[in-house]
């Protein structure tokens, strides 16, 4: 009986406790432990200038003001209200709507307001970073999509190789996941996670997000994004605590992240956690489920999947009318029953009813920018010399913590000279079959339509000849995996090129410099993780770039390129001998100048001789046989010149190739200046000194 008093006691103080610093944080921020939206949103609720009335168009406005109602809705409805209420909540819950996410995040206002906007003026038109929208949302009624199978009535060929892509799959109800066995509650590789989480069971959810490559969540039956999980109960049953955090299986702290392997990087990082209790925010209470959208035990997001999740994991139903929908919402099976279309599926790219019905289609064939164009405004970026001024330029990639974040290829690509060249996501990426190998497998295959080789002749004819990387490919140090997934600032460490890269990044240049780095956080911020600002570095031309410590010596464990080739050169992967493990930049950087100064040497001779030889045969008297063979071996050697100029490598292609090749060009203009030496040179008159 006392026991139980004390437990009572305890269990009162925790939610009087609760309460009071929710009640504390409500005064003080809309939005954070009360049932209001933040201020941006709620300004643009009370002023909105919106088009869809007078013109018929929906722009960023119209779209944000357009969620208001099923905010009401989830006020009154959502379980999570109810646990607060009752003090049954661990961590204080955060409203978060389209507003917060499209005006709030990636420095939007930063933007607004360096793009001359005056919040005071009548005319106030805030602006999102980035660029988000979705094509159609489920809030428009009626919902007009008809789903990727009737499309493929017609475009069989185009359905078939997207029904089989990852694309097809970000969105997959219960009873659709092969890979447990269609058992949402099953352990997953040896550790004590599932993909739902504790409390959480499938007549609870609408379906789960996410593949067996990288990571799982869930959006619940009130269409609301999955940042909780219930403590020693059911939400199906309204018992036990609802927590913040805990939501989200990632396969790579399951699989290779544990806690033998987090021990053995501790040795060479000290400060990296080893114990859940010291992953900060991330953690969880079991090893593989961490915290995303969410801070563990902290903060709990309340976000609609119409503010977010539909953006790239999308879904569309056929409700007639907002009666219907409504009615339905909080129902899964009805929810699920008027789905007619799930995933990145054909209407997302081209349009609800694509061709059939003429305007309403965008006529894209393409719309990658929308989930993979994520961009940060970073004002420091456009007033750098090679901006000239121009804000565009202001624009760097999305980051959560101190890698890029998912969605970033395009934006990665757009600081890049192949952008400015004309490269655009299609002309590589078949839209359509952007997974070639099994959906379910650790890596991503996309079916590619033009390699690097196409354009890059002169380097694939260097490489071919390389005997130091015979088995890589272009893109295993030219792309390497950088981005994460996740937000696990505990565990990045971007100057040790881990531990938390699951995406290829889109930057292509590697930058040859023993200090200068990839990512960098922002304006008198320490490299420590859990700085702020960080972002992609730019060259003197305003292109991003990857450091050598990610090209060469990543610890990206779900990337084939770097698994299949004996884990390259990272302290945590490779199989290769101790001497070529590299920890640090200037290691590899000193690894580097002894394969590219032997080739800038002798290229440097060869360079001068050419120019010499050249000169002297404007004023040396020759015989035509010998003229000639001075002029094919000259000929000769600038074809090398040439070729490893083009190449650019400077010997990192193919080292002994390279040097091989200036050595060659060397001997043959040594012969060249021999036969040149036995030349007559005619006698020039000068005029005697007085």
């Amino acid at each position: 009986m006392t026991t139980r008093l004390i437990k009572t006691a305890t269990a009162t103080l925790f939610c009087s406790a609760a309460l009071i610093a929710s009640g504390a944080q409500a005064a003080a921020t809309p939005g954070v432990g009360n049932k209001t939206v933040n201020a941006v949103t709620q300004k643009v609720y009370d002023n909105p200038s919106t088009t869809e009335k007078e013109m018929g168009v929906k722009t960023l406005q119209d779209y944000i003001v357009q969620e208001k109602e099923l905010f009401d809705f989830l006020f009154e409805n959502h379980p999570v209200f109810k646990y607060a209420a009752e003090g049954r909540i661990k961590g204080v819950y955060k409203v978060s709507t389209r507003g917060s996410e499209f005006l709030g995040e990636g420095n939007a206002q930063k933007y607004t307001k360096a793009a001359g906007a005056k919040p005071s003026a009548s005319q106030y038109r805030p602006s999102a970073s980035q660029y988000r929208l979705a094509a159609k949302s489920v809030l428009d009624f009626p919902n007009r999509f008809v789903g990727p199978e009737r499309c493929g009535e017609c475009h069989a060929i185009q359905y078939q190789k997207w029904k089989r892509s990852r694309h097809a799959q970000t969105v997959r109800f219960p009873g659709e996941h092969p890979e447990v066995d269609n058992d949402l509650k099953k352990k997953l590789y040896g550790s004590q996670a599932s993909i739902l989480p504790d409390g959480i069971m499938p007549d609870v959810i609408y379906g789960t997000i996410g593949t067996p490559r990288t990571k799982y969540g869930f959006i619940d039956k009130w269409l609301v994004r999955g940042s909780y999980h219930v403590r020693d109960g059911l939400l199906s049953k309204g018992t036990g605590t609802l927590v913040a955090g805990g939501n989200q299986f990632s396969r790579g702290w399951a699989q290779w992240l544990t806690p033998e392997k987090a021990k053995e990087i501790q040795k060479v990082v000290p400060d990296f956690p080893t114990q859940l209790s010291e992953f900060g925010p991330s953690a969880s209470h079991q090893w593989g489920m961490t915290s995303y959208g969410s801070t563990f035990e902290q903060t709990l997001l309340v976000q609609s999947a119409t503010s977010y999740c539909e953006v790239c994991h999308a879904f569309k139903f056929d409700f007639k009318s907002k009666d219907e929908f409504f009615k339905a919402l909080g129902n899964a099976e009805e929810l699920r029953k008027h789905t007619v279309s799930r995933g990145i599926a054909c209407e997302e790219c081209h349009g609800a009813g694509g061709h059939l019905v003429g305007a309403e289609s965008n006529g894209f064939q393409t719309n990658c920018e929308r989930c993979h164009q994520r961009s940060n405004f970073v004002e420091s970026d456009y007033k750098l010399p090679s901006a000239q001024g121009k804000l565009e330029k202001g624009f760097n990639i999305k980051t959560k913590s101190s890698c890029p974040s998912c969605g970033t290829e395009g934006s990665q690509l757009m600081m890049s000279k192949h952008y400015e060249k004309g490269m655009r996501c299609v002309t590589c990426h078949d839209p359509h079959e952007v997974t070639s190998n099994d959906w379910k497998d650790y890596y991503t295959k996309p079916a590619i339509r033009k390699t690097c080789q196409d354009c890059h002749k002169t380097q694939s004819d260097v490489v071919a000849n390389t005997n130091t990387h015979q088995k890589m490919d272009c893109v295993d140090c030219h792309m390497p995996f950088t981005m994460s997934c996740e937000n696990f600032t505990a565990i990045q460490r971007p100057d040790m090129a881990g531990f938390d890269a699951v995406r290829r990044s889109h930057l292509f240049k590697i930058m040859v410099d023993p200090e200068k780095k990839m990512m960098n956080p922002g304006e008198g911020q320490s490299r420590k993780s859990n700085s702020k600002g960080w972002h992609v570095a730019r060259d003197e031309e305003g292109h991003g770039y990857v450091d050598l410590m990610w090209s060469c010596a990543r610890t990206a464990n779900a990337e084939k390129g770097v698994m299949d080739n004996k884990g390259c050169h990272s302290l945590f992967l490779s199989e290769l001998e101790k001497g070529l493990q590299y920890g640090d930049q200037k290691t590899i950087y000193g690894e580097v100048m002894k394969w590219q100064n032997p080739v800038k040497e002798g290229h440097k001779i060869a360079k001068a001789t050419l120019e010499r030889i050249n000169k002297l045969l404007e004023v040396t008297k020759l015989t035509v046989e010998a003229k000639t063979e001075i002029m094919l071996l000259v000929d000769k050697a600038a074809d090398i010149v040439k070729q490893v100029e083009e190449d650019g490598s400077w010997g990192v292609h193919a080292p002994d190739y390279l040097k091989q090749r200036v050595d060659t060009a060397n001997a043959y203009l040594t012969q060249a200046q021999k036969i040149l030496d036995n030349g007559n040179f005619p006698l020039i008159k000068t005029e005697a000194k007085k």
